[in-house]
Formats: structure tokens, C-alpha cells, sequence
């Protein structure tokens, strides 16, 4: 099923990813203030909206959030790949700022055990999404220059979204809304 192409695209996604998150943690590390404001206004514009006693409402919520970037980060791809860089350059960049940030401000354990429980399904999910929009991006240039077929590749590609993307978003919001916050309650 995978080839070159998919492991290439998939390389390319999880270095945009780590690298940008290296810019957005060294952003916070020289200026612990980009964090602060940035994790206020992540509290008032996006965990208002998925904040709820109930963990099944959180994971629904959380499984809508991520599911429609993952969506933008696969159509992106539309834009010969422009759109999908850039929300994976901007989710990379937030990442590494909110890591660095809790890492100051409650340590290694804390950011750990807040990612590796459902970061272990979100993240790989978040690359096949990017990586399949990159490669609708490369092939809508090859069939620009009448190469390629991008409306059977973005069926393919879909295809496989849907096969495993969705499941994985699925699993990761279970968890974050079930279990990761009684394991960060444990280091807290």
C-alpha cells in the first residue's frame, strides 16, 4: 500500500512538525510571556469550546476539533500543498509553545503524562492527515503538468483518511477525555 511517495510525504510532515515545534519551544524559552499569552488565549477561544464535567462531551468535542484540522490539513493539500504546510508549520509552532511553556512551569512528568497517553494515536494521525495532503498537493502539480490524476489520488487518499485517520482521532479523543486527565492528576 504505502510506497516511496507516502513515506517521503509522511518525513516531510513530522519535520515540519518537530521543526517548527523546536521554533515555537525556543520562542518560549527566550520569552516566557509568548507562552503565558498563548495559552490564555487558547483558554478563552478554544478549551471554553470543549471544556465540559462530562468526558464524553470532552472527547466529542475534542474529536471534532482535531478531525476538522486533520480535514484542512487533507484538503490543504488542493492548494499544491501551501495550506496543509502552513497549518502543520502553526500546529507545530503552538505544540512546541505550549510544551516549553508547561515544562517551565510544571515539569517534564507534567507534559508527559498530558501527551504520551493520547499523543501516541493524535500525533501519528495529525502526519498521515498532512502527509495525505501533501501528496494531493503533489499531484495536482504532476497533473498540471499532465502527469497525474489528482481527483483519483484525493479518492484514494480519502479512502485512506478515512481508514485510519478517523479511527486514530477517534481513540486519541477517547483517551484524552477519559484518561489523560486523571493521569496528569497524579503529577499535578
Amino acid at each position: 500500500m504505502f510506497d516511496r511517495r507516502y513515506l517521503r510525504a509522511a518525513l516531510i510532515t513530522a519535520a515540519i512538525l518537530i521543526l517548527t515545534g523546536i521554533l515555537g519551544g525556543f520562542a518560549v524559552h527566550t520569552d516566557e510571556s509568548i507562552g503565558e499569552e498563548l495559552i490564555s488565549l487558547m483558554n478563552e477561544e478554544v478549551f471554553e469550546d470543549i471544556e465540559s464535567e462530562n468526558p464524553a462531551v470532552v472527547a466529542a468535542n475534542i474529536f471534532a476539533n482535531n478531525t476538522e484540522t486533520s480535514v484542512i490539513l487533507f484538503i490543504g493539500g488542493a492548494s499544491f500543498g501551501l495550506i496543509t504546510t502552513l497549518i502543520l508549520s502553526v500546529n507545530g509552532f503552538v505544540i512546541g509553545l505550549v510544551v516549553e511553556y508547561v515544562r517551565q512551569e510544571q515539569g517534564l512528568y507534567v507534559i508527559l503524562a498530558g501527551v504520551l497517553p493520547h499523543g501516541i494515536f493524535e500525533i501519528p494521525a495529525l502526519v498521515l492527515a498532512g502527509m495525505f495532503g501533501l501528496l494531493l498537493g503533489e499531484e495536482l502539480w504532476k497533473e498540471l503538468h499532465g502527469t497525474g490524476d489528482a481527483i483519483s489520488a484525493a479518492q484514494e487518499n480519502g479512502k485512506r483518511f478515512l481508514a485510519y485517520v478517523l479511527p486514530l482521532l477517534g481513540i486519541a479523543a477517547i483517551i484524552e477525555g477519559f484518561i489523560t486527565p486523571e493521569i496528569i492528576q497524579l503529577f499535578i
